[in-house]
């Protein structure tokens, strides 16, 4: 027998197309890493004020420290939807988006360091003085380093989350079949891939590699699709059993009554 048909229940399990719902989490992202570099410039712009005694300094950093719990959030919910969208077999489109959902939180921890090590350095060397040089500094200010560095994380974040949300949309737009319905992610699981009857050395561009590649994807998520289905077969067979035991218990209480 064909091993496609022994895939076709599997198959058949997957329901209708399930738009990924990751595209407003993004765009609240990109926004609130667009209103923190609106506030650094802007504060840049009215440095220095003599009374403020350099808050605008904190001020940036206490946001972008809310920016990164933010992105950690952001990041968990992304995640979860990813999975679920693997689960539903998008393993191709999957692997395409897996590092850009990822990146935002990993260019942000990034930069929380480097703001780190620029305040470390900001009390080694001005401990006794700090808001003196902070306010006469000019544009040479520690605020001025940290709008510097604040622009070009925005930069990337923009870079990324946009080109995100572009493909996102692209996908919700088209509502592709699921990639193990297709006819290439289907021939993977046939023999008759194999039985070409080539024998001897292949050169390494060869397409046996993404055959290969295509394979483990599929045989992955097959493995925890299976998982999943015999998740819902226990809760059915525990629910069935609970029904059984209660028609028994009706009946004995109605045989009861009736002696």
């Amino acid at each position: 027998m064909d091993d496609t048909r022994n895939l076709l229940p599997i198959f058949e399990s997957y329901g209708l197309f399930r738009p990924l719902k990751t595209i407003y989490p993004f765009t609240l992202q990109l926004l609130f890493t667009v209103a923190l570099e609106i506030t650094a410039i802007v504060f840049a712009i009215r440095h220095p004020d003599e009374n403020s005694k350099c808050r605008e300094y904190f001020i940036i950093i206490y946001m972008h420290v809310g920016l990164w719990f933010f992105s950690l959030i952001v990041d968990q919910v992304v995640r979860i939807h990813h999975y679920q969208l693997r689960m539903s077999g998008y393993l191709e489109f999957y692997k395409k988006t897996q590092v850009h959902h990822r990146l935002p939180l990993y260019v942000i921890s990034l930069w929380n360091a480097v703001i780190l090590f620029i305040q470390v350095l900001m009390q080694h060397f001005y401990s006794d003085n700090f808001a003196d040089k902070c306010i006469k500094s000019g544009l040479l200010s520690p605020i001025s380093y940290i709008a510097a560095l604040i622009t070009i994380e925005t930069c990337v974040i923009a870079g990324v989350n946009i080109n995100y949300i572009v493909r996102v949309r692209e996908f919700n737009t088209t509502q592709p079949p699921p990639d193990v319905q297709k006819e290439e992610w289907n021939a993977c699981s046939s023999h008759e891939q194999f039985a070409q009857g080539e024998i001897g050395y292949r050169p390494p561009g060869d397409k046996i590699y993404d055959l290969i590649e295509k394979q483990a994807d599929l045989i992955r998520h097959l493995k925890d699709h299976n998982a999943q289905l015999a998740e819902k077969l226990m809760v059915l067979n525990a629910q069935l059993q609970a029904q059984k035991g209660r028609r028994i218990t009706n009946q004995q209480d109605n045989a009861v009554a009736t002696i």
